[in-house]
């Protein structure tokens, strides 16, 4: 059925209050809390409507009414698309990425802790990685007279390294020019440009391109982008989420990665916040809980994935504007790399 406007309003105020105390809600309290009045008996046939239509839960017959995840769903698409954090909570997030370097790393762990802390939930983010590598730039760095280390960086600003044995001694001074000369050549080529050129190269030149070639072929073929998540200790704050199926479950979801997973294989368009509530999610582990994720980085290069898990009574208001707010910065950072 199609919610009558008072139905919207006896349905949000039942979920603002399960979401701040996880009670059954009685009639009585939604109807001292309606913007207009109504009696009791007019709020319980109200919400005896809603729950025929799935929208309400009741513990027992004359209990009160406790959100479905179908009322969740109707809450979150009222919220609308232009929730914002306030001035001072994007001073404290700007503040703290400009206290960190800008490699991928640092960047990484500042989002989880600062957004774990704001949500008091479980954040999660993964690096940035590109649909497919491309070279950067690259260093090599003489550590003994036989033994040089090659650095690349990836244009998803990934970097790699390795040893690589060297057949006769070189200086710094050879192996600079060196680097250069293939950064030159092969600057912003994906991985089968790099490899079609290599012949190009002879000796040492050609062993480091095809070195660089493998980092840039196993980036590909990474199932799974590097990620980090923190704030698992909030979520032992949720009653419902401290018994033990549920510490199980969500245990199993960090252990076996089925979280990264599915923030990862269903990153939405650029500049949307996908959330997923409990039986909406495919896979069984997730369905306790709500997932809040966006995608971040440059529209047809590297991007990533930053979320919050939390429990299905959620403070969505809160999750969904800090998630899209991180998901702004943090592209301006990758597009800044």
């Amino acid at each position: 059925m199609t919610l009558t406007p008072r139905q919207q309003q006896v349905l949000r105020i039942i979920v603002d209050d399960y979401i701040n105390a996880p009670v059954p809600v009685a009639s009585e309290s939604v109807a001292h809390k309606m913007p207009t009045h109504i009696s009791s008996a007019t709020a319980r046939n109200e919400i005896a409507a809603l729950e025929e239509d799935g929208y309400i839960l009741r513990p027992h017959t004359s209990a009160g009414a406790v959100p479905s995840d179908k009322a969740y769903r109707a809450y979150v698409e009222s919220l609308g698309d232009g929730l914002e954090p306030s001035r001072s909570v994007k001073h404290h997030i700007r503040r703290n990425f400009m206290s960190v370097s800008m490699d991928e790393e640092a960047r990484s762990r500042t989002a989880v802790r600062v957004l774990a802390e704001l949500v008091r939930a479980v954040a999660i983010t993964t690096v940035p990685i590109s649909p497919e590598a491309r070279w950067k730039h690259l260093d090599i760095v003489q550590l003994h007279d036989f033994l040089a280390l090659l650095i690349i960086v990836l244009q998803s600003s990934r970097l790699r390294q390795q040893h690589v044995p060297l057949r006769e001694p070189m200086t710094q001074e050879q192996l600079t020019q060196i680097s250069t000369k293939l950064n030159t050549r092969l600057s912003g080529l994906s991985t089968e440009e790099v490899l079609s050129r290599s012949g190009e190269f002879a000796g040492v030149e050609q062993e480091f391109v095809q070195a660089a070639a493998g980092f840039m072929q196993q980036e590909q073929q990474n199932t799974l982008p590097d990620h980090y998540i923190d704030g698992l200790r909030h979520m032992f704050t949720y009653p419902e989420l401290a018994e033990g199926s549920c510490a199980r479950g969500l245990a199993e979801l960090l252990e076996y990665q089925q979280l990264v997973r599915a923030v990862f294989t269903n990153m939405p368009q650029q500049g949307v916040v996908r959330v997923t509530i409990g039986a909406e999610h495919k896979d069984d582990l997730l369905r306790p809980f709500t997932i809040v994720f966006a995608r971040y980085g440059t529209p047809s290069g590297a991007s990533g994935v930053v979320g919050v898990l939390g429990p299905t009574r959620f403070q969505y208001i809160s999750a969904i504007s800090n998630v899209r707010y991180f998901a702004s910065v943090m592209g301006e950072m990758v597009e800044a790399v």
